[in-house]
């Protein structure tokens, strides 16, 4: 087979009042890079507006806007497409927990329950170009795996090891998000054809979320290419927000 050059972009969180420089430096890495596909792992979005921890809380909800997000959305993804233009990419969008928000608000206010108010109306994802894969739902490509968590009998897969609980709920090479942190991990069990591998891509945010504050964190930031060279591997590399920041900065 030939191989996929695969550019991972995981989680973002973008929500309003934060900078987007960042994505202006993975528009210019990804105009350099040519990648075949460019994947957003999930929790592209925070939705803010919509959280349930939050929603009693007055004075945290203060002066969040559901439509200042989805603007802060679409001018972040202005700027991916921007790198993606001067040659044929396929674009794979993967919902996480935190686009699910909007799914489950819009089940407790049925009078919502239309295409306008879900994220790929919102973000124009049809009109972009973007491939939608539902929350829970993965996307394969080449024996590889992508999805934003994956899940067990009752939840999302969580704690610590978490490529070992990736392993034990899969039978394929996997590729997902959700944790912030940056794990890979590789095993071969009997009576399989080749070696599965695992791994948990990091984060593309720079400014935490006030609820980590003060908290252990041990994300790492940036942005993961994978070559697919064979059914189900692939060789990693992986770019720091550091590195991003040093080379496009203006």
């Amino acid at each position: 087979m030939n191989n996929k050059k695969v550019l991972v972009i995981g989680d973002c969180h973008v929500t309003n009042g934060q900078s987007l420089r960042r994505f202006q430096w993975a528009g210019k890495y990804l105009s350099l890079t040519r990648p075949d596909y460019c994947v957003i792992i999930g929790d592209y979005l925070t939705l803010n507006s919509l959280s349930s921890w939050d929603m009693d809380k007055r004075k945290a909800m203060e002066n969040r806007r559901f439509f200042k997000e989805i603007e802060a959305g679409n001018k972040a993804l202005d700027e991916i497409d921007k790198g993606l233009t001067e040659f044929d990419c396929k674009k794979i969008f993967i919902e996480g927990n935190h686009e699910d928000r909007l799914t489950r608000y819009v089940s407790y206010h049925p009078e919502l329950d239309d295409p306008y108010f879900t994220v790929q109306h919102q973000l124009g994802l049809d009109s972009r170009g973007w491939t939608w894969i539902p929350y829970r739902d993965y996307w394969t490509l080449s024996g590889v795996n992508f999805t934003h968590i994956p899940f067990g009998k009752v939840r999302e897969i969580s704690g610590k090891d978490i490529c070992s609980k990736a392993e034990a709920v899969t039978i394929s090479s996997v590729v997902f998000g959700h944790t912030h942190e940056l794990h890979t991990s590789c095993v071969h069990k009997q009576g399989q054809k080749h070696l599965q591998q695992i791994l948990n891509v990091g984060c593309f945010f720079e400014q935490d979320e006030d609820y980590v504050q003060g908290k252990m964190t041990n994300y790492w930031k940036g942005l993961v290419e994978l070559d697919i060279y064979s059914y189900g591997r692939f060789d990693v590399k992986t770019v720091s927000m550091g590195h991003l920041r040093r080379a496009y900065s203006d």
